[in-house]
């Protein structure tokens, strides 16, 4: 990627920040004129809708992102962050290859560097990897202004296209889903297309691998984007079971299904 065109993605996403904080400019202006009520119900307004647009995964306020596949094309796709893992990589590879899956992991940039022959291992069992940044900072990815978020995804594109150059990732997934105005226009300009999910079963956080099998078995459907997790103390326990459920329901999983051209 050229200095040009980070330069010129980079005019764009301020371009979109000034106009996102502009509403706040008018809060100040209101206030100096004594408007504190116009004031506040601005504010109030305003704030929810951003915190809303960047906190809320699934939510395409600030670019499109593929939120699921095709209804009827007899397709799930399993997808797996954090990686990848020295225990739990090898482990889940044997564990889809037992039951005939494809998946796509996102993997996480400075993770990647560290054991570049896990990233290799999981193109050659077939399976397809993901931008999922640099260092996955995922409690504040959605505040980082521009040219930090460019070097979060930029130089995970670059660790991971290093490792395995005829594979470079196709798509990006933000750490916990969280975006900003930003983030479309530099996964854009990086040629990547943003990717969420449509169901998920909260195994980063929980840890009752029962429950997580069973909440992703209810909202499982032909089209479904289902959200599984590595370094978690159960990430082996989830993937089995979760292996086991999508090879018992019929549908094609690998992320043959997932579009090829610019639209999303």
């Amino acid at each position: 990627m050229n200095a040009e065109t980070r330069a010129r993605c980079l005019r764009t996403a301020y371009g979109r920040l000034v106009i996102a904080l502009l509403p706040l400019l008018m809060v100040g202006w209101l206030v100096s004129l004594d408007q504190i009520l116009a004031a506040v119900l601005l504010f109030c307004t305003v704030l929810p809708l951003m915190m809303i647009g960047a906190l809320m995964p699934r939510c395409a306020w600030f670019g499109p992102m593929i939120k699921r596949l095709a209804h009827d094309s007899g397709h799930a796709l399993l997808t797996i962050d954090d990686g990848p893992h020295p225990e739990h990589t090898p482990a889940i590879l044997a564990i889809l290859d037992r039951h005939q899956i494809k998946a796509l992991f996102f993997l996480i940039g400075e993770r990647a560097a560290r054991h570049p022959e896990l990233v290799r291992e999981i193109v050659q069992r077939g399976h397809e990897i993901g931008n999922h940044t640099q260092t996955h900072p995922a409690a504040r990815f959605w505040a980082l202004p521009p040219a930090t978020l460019w070097r979060e995804v930029a130089d995970c594109q670059h660790t991971l296209t290093s490792i395995c150059p005829d594979h470079p990732p196709r798509f990006f997934r933000p750490p916990a889903g969280h975006h900003n105005v930003c983030t479309f226009v530099i996964s854009q300009a990086l040629g990547l297309k943003m990717l969420m999910w449509s169901v998920r079963g909260f195994d980063g956080v929980m840890q009752d691998v029962n429950f997580i099998t069973e909440r992703i078995r209810a909202r499982l459907k032909p089209g479904s984007i289902v959200l599984i997790h590595e370094a978690t103390p159960v990430a082996v326990e989830v993937a089995e079971s979760i292996a086991r459920l999508l090879a018992e329901s019929g549908l094609t999983c690998s992320a043959s299904a997932l579009p090829r051209s610019d639209d999303c």
